[in-house]
């Protein structure tokens, strides 16, 4: 292939395509743009949105098997959504169409909540479509503790779900079952709802011995809350547990389904990335809420400070990147001094924590996916309905090897951590990321990373972290917001759809820039 022929993201000396196209101005600070997920935005999607069903629940998967699905209709509801965008700011939630095509829907939410958020949580949202409603999607939205079900067809709000003792911090929908959906939350626990069923209404909690009477402990030990777990649609039928045994033991920041496997990965403030398994929750005439406290996996070696967010990006290969890390050195390091035939050490030197170490993306492997699921696992006669592992999975694995890491660029502070998208619908891992109070964004293609390789020194014990540094710099492209915007307006987020061709980013302001790749 010719140098002119080569596209232009398999080559970093290559210039950026993305021009400037429009913008559309709203009232505040953007914090969120989700979407139409573009799994679902081609007319043979409706065989694969729920396909992956029976790894949850058979009984809904055989009523599934004998569902007849209007085309017709179906190709509408594509039509008209696939180029939907859901913008949150602080008080407010809009479902947009850029092209015009239809009128935006606004939605206030200090109308449905009271509560204040402190100024690092934030509006999270997700698009989900369950098969009692195949043609009228929904909007799932949280504020602080609750999670609000919208039905963008209809404009109403057709549910509303509670459980979560801290702030919801993501949420995340199966994309090959669509009506499954995980929230992660600041109380140290990750709670999957399916929407095909109805809130608990009255607890239906077994004896917790010695007492022979139904336990009243609640949602926090993964039994039902002992009033009414919402209204309208949705039901919590899992809960991975927080604590000591093996679940994390601080704030849970985002999480991902497997696309082919029963598992979810998830990442907190405890440094830790988990791996969890789904069991069947099908048994619909007793519904009775399950937990699990035991992933397959957990390691805190991946990354040496928070994790923030966790993507599949093939079936055992991961991407994950964190914020930056509190490095500990030596100051003073100790001298050692022969004396009448002794050897003596000065006492002198101390441990302090020193400038930060900026936060990396890393792409790593998944070592024991074959031990847990085996040839033939997804087998009727042979499917486990409860895995373990051994307690070196569940709380300090060694099962991953590392492939590539890299660092972001140096912030001045811990706390200043990166606006980050996966792109899912391009045939190439691009990655765009941005920093609150900048007025640029970067592209990454994750196929041009190299390899880590091995370190063949010691770690230092001079002035530098006591950690041996791998990483490089990561490398993109570089999108200058420039004559885009006013001076003092910088960039809150930003995202890549239409098959890596568009480019959509928020502004402190409340701006939307929308670019799109230059035509030959």
């Amino acid at each position: 292939m010719s140098q002119a022929a080569q596209p232009w993201y398999e080559d970093l000396q290559h210039p950026h395509p993305f021009i400037f196209r429009t913008r559309i101005r709203l009232r505040a600070r953007i914090r969120c743009i989700v979407p139409f997920p573009e799994l679902w935005s081609n007319y043979s999607a409706m065989t694969t949105v729920w396909s992956n069903t029976k790894l949850f629940d058979s009984e809904l998967a055989q009523r599934l098997d004998s569902l007849a699905l209007d085309q017709t209709k179906w190709k509408q509801m594509i039509d008209h959504f696939k180029e939907t965008l859901v913008v949150a700011e602080e008080q407010t939630l809009y479902i947009i169409w850029p092209s015009g095509s239809a009128r935006s829907i606004q939605i206030e939410l200090d109308q449905l909540s009271k509560t204040k958020l402190v100024p690092t949580d934030k509006v999270n949202v997700a698009w989900a479509l369950s098969p009692d409603k195949p043609y009228e999607p929904f909007v799932l939205f949280s504020y602080s503790k609750l999670v609000y079900i919208f039905n963008v067809h209809k404009k109403v709000i057709e549910g509303c779900l509670r459980g979560h003792g801290g702030e919801i911090t993501s949420i995340a929908v199966h994309p090959r079952a669509a009506h499954i959906f995980c929230t992660t939350s600041r109380d140290f626990t990750s709670r999957l709802y399916d929407l095909t069923r109805r809130p608990q209404l009255k607890p239906n909690n077994p004896p917790w011995p010695p007492s022979l009477q139904p336990s009243l402990a609640g949602a926090a030990h993964g039994l039902d809350m002992s009033f009414e777990e919402g209204n309208g649609i949705g039901r919590c039928v899992l809960i991975l547990m927080g604590g000591r045994s093996g679940g994390h033991q601080a704030e849970v920041f985002g999480a991902a389904f497997h696309d082919s496997y029963p598992i979810i990965a998830t990442c907190g403030m405890d440094r830790t990335i988990k791996i969890w398994h789904i069991s069947y929750f099908s048994d619909r005439s007793e519904q009775k809420l399950l937990r699990e406290d035991k992933p397959l996996f957990s390691s805190s070696m991946i990354h040496k400070a928070r994790v923030l967010s966790v993507n599949w990006l093939t079936s055992d290969v991961l991407l994950t990147h964190s914020a930056p890390a509190r490095m500990l050195v030596i100051a003073n390091p100790p001298v050692s001094t022969e004396w009448q035939g002794s050897t003596q050490s000065s006492d002198s030197s101390s441990r302090q924590y020193d400038q930060d170490e900026p936060g990396s993306l890393t792409l790593w492997k998944w070592l024991s996916i074959k031990r847990f699921f085996p040839l033939g696992w997804d087998k009727a006669a042979s499917r486990q309905q409860v895995l373990r592992g051994f307690g070196s999975d569940y709380q300090e694995s060694a099962s991953f090897r590392t492939l590539s890491s890299h660092f972001f660029p140096s912030q001045t502070s811990q706390y200043i951590t990166p606006s980050l998208y996966f792109s899912r619908g391009s045939e190439v891992p691009f990655v765009v990321y941005s920093y609150p109070n900048t007025r640029h964004l970067n592209i990454v293609n994750i196929k041009l990373f190299e390899p880590l390789l091995p370190s063949t020194s010691p770690p230092d014990e001079g002035n530098k972290s006591i950690y041996p540094v791998q990483n490089r710099q990561i490398q993109g492209w570089e999108i200058a917001l420039g004559s885009m915007s006013y001076t003092d307006e910088t960039l809150e987020t930003c995202i890549m759809i239409s098959g890596g061709k568009m480019i959509v980013a928020g502004g402190s302001k409340g701006s939307l820039w929308f670019l799109t790749v230059r035509s030959s």
